[in-house]
């Protein structure tokens, strides 16, 4: 592909050379009349060779936003999912640290309370004994909360982490849906030049005019797929969409070519 995928506007190279291609396909009477016609009864959908190219110029381009979208994000998906298996074991690691607090906050049993030298077995020293085994539990309470502390700042961070790599990645892709759309703005704006210069010099654009009021391209469903799943996932699975897009009424040659647009209006079913 020589033309760069960021290419977002129309020019006026392109321009001229729809028109001079619609102009040349009309003097030949190329679609004829009677062959417009047999489309519009078959299936509706009214095509020629060059339009075909033109669509398939902008699938290229789309298919490239693409592919560009998973090669650049490749190596963040490889660090999010080394990041999601340390998320899911620092969890595990939280809830044992949580299980340990439940354990040191048992209180003090009889067994532990029971003399463990011949100094504490000596008279009056319960009350002694009995501080010395409560500011072990609260050490081992105090040991338990921090490493649960520690781990759920862990678990937190990761998950920051995660969450930042994946709204990255998702920012990418709706950059790629909205480049692959101008695209796709950019080859209907062409097809309709072409048409509209084919009918002014065809021999029987009159009667071509009121049939080729619509031009419909075909975009992949996932330029409008929801980024709001898992980045990796994004684009992955798709099928090919048929949009009609109502054609602009034939004008003069303007000045300067026109600005790819808006999205189009009206969506049919998949193909």
């Amino acid at each position: 592909m020589t033309r760069s995928v960021r290419q977002t506007g129309y020019d006026k190279r392109e321009w001229r050379a729809d028109r001079r291609r619609g102009r040349r396909d009309g003097r030949l009477r190329t679609p004829a009349y009677n062959d417009v016609l047999a489309m519009v009864a078959d299936d509706g959908a009214i095509t020629a060779p060059y339009p075909q190219y033109l669509q398939s110029v902008a699938l290229d381009e789309m298919a490239a936003e693409l592919a560009q979208y998973v090669r650049q994000n490749k190596p963040r998906f490889e660090e999010l999912g080394a990041l999601r298996r340390r998320y899911a074991d620092t969890k595990l690691g939280l809830e044992r640290a949580t299980d340990g607090v439940v354990s040191a906050e048992v209180p003090l049993t009889p067994e532990e309370l029971l003399p463990r030298s011949r100094i504490e077995a000596q008279p009056g020293q319960d009350t002694v004994l009995r501080s010395r085994r409560e500011a072990a539990r609260a050490r081992r309470i105090a040991a338990a909360r921090g490493g649960e502390a520690a781990m759920q700042h862990e678990l937190d961070e990761l998950g920051g982490r995660i969450a930042a790599g994946e709204q990255a990645a998702r920012s990418d892709f709706a950059l790629a849906q909205t480049r692959a759309k101008q695209a796709g703005a950019r080859g209907a704006m062409r097809v309709a030049t072409y048409w509209e210069h084919l009918v002014l010099a065809h021999a029987e654009g009159a009667y071509l005019a009121p049939l080729i009021r619509y031009t419909s391209q075909v975009l992949p469903s996932w330029v409008f797929e929801d980024p709001s799943g898992p980045p990796e996932s994004l684009g992955r699975r798709y099928e090919l969409l048929h949009v009609v897009e109502r054609l602009r009424p034939a004008a003069p040659e303007p000045e300067s070519a026109p600005d790819a647009g808006a999205e189009p209006e009206n969506y049919e079913q998949p193909a």
